[in-house]
């Protein structure tokens, strides 16, 4: 014996919002995921670049000051937990912890004791790098200009009273160093620095 079908009959008018209806769901998905996409790569993307690569050229990264390790050099912690000896751009300041005792000087530990002063552990200080790119010395120290104020300038007096790296200059603690000319893109800070003497 034979089974018999039956069949539902739709009108076209019924299949016609039928197939409306799931067009309109595919394009809301479609558009869901199309925004959706590029929004989640992005914040993706941002989370796996270590913090202290983020700043671009003329802004500044909060950091919090852990350690001053001598009279150009600090042990900074940034907001994402990871820490890095950051040494500051341009200046030189002589030795207070050289591993060989006769290579330090009482200038040297009088600079590490100003900037110990000027920067206590705990103390917020904004890095600003000299280019898109973070460098980083043959000691494997982050170079940065170091900033008691998160707004940077190029204007000489600002400079002065704002960036440790040209306090120190300034106050005596350290000399002007040129770094690889090549890599200094910040020719006002330069100008500024170099300067001071």
């Amino acid at each position: 014996m034979k089974e018999s079908r039956t069949y539902k009959y739709e009108s076209p008018l019924v299949k016609e919002r039928r197939k409306r209806r799931r067009k309109k769901i595919f394009l809301v998905l479609l558009a869901v995921l199309l925004i959706a996409i590029p929004v989640l790569s992005l914040i993706t993307w941002k989370d796996r670049i270590p913090f202290f690569q983020k700043a671009q050229n003329g802004e500044t990264v909060a950091v919090t000051v852990l350690y001053v390790s001598d009279g150009d050099t600090i042990l900074a912690e940034f907001p994402d937990g990871s820490k890095e000896h950051v040494r500051l751009l341009l200046i030189d300041a002589p030795e207070s912890v050289h591993p060989e005792e006769e290579k330090n000087t009482e200038k040297g530990r009088q600079a590490a004791a100003f900037l110990k002063e000027l920067l206590p552990v705990g103390t917020t200080v904004y890095l600003e790098y000299d280019s898109n790119e973070r460098t980083f010395d043959r000691y494997g120290r982050l170079l940065a200009y170091v900033w008691l104020t998160e707004t940077t300038s190029v204007e000489h007096r600002y400079i002065k009273e704002n960036m440790v790296n040209a306090i120190l200059l300034s106050k005596g603690y350290a000399s002007y160093y040129p770094y690889d000319e090549g890599k200094i893109a910040k020719r006002a800070y330069k100008k500024v620095l170099e300067g001071i003497r």
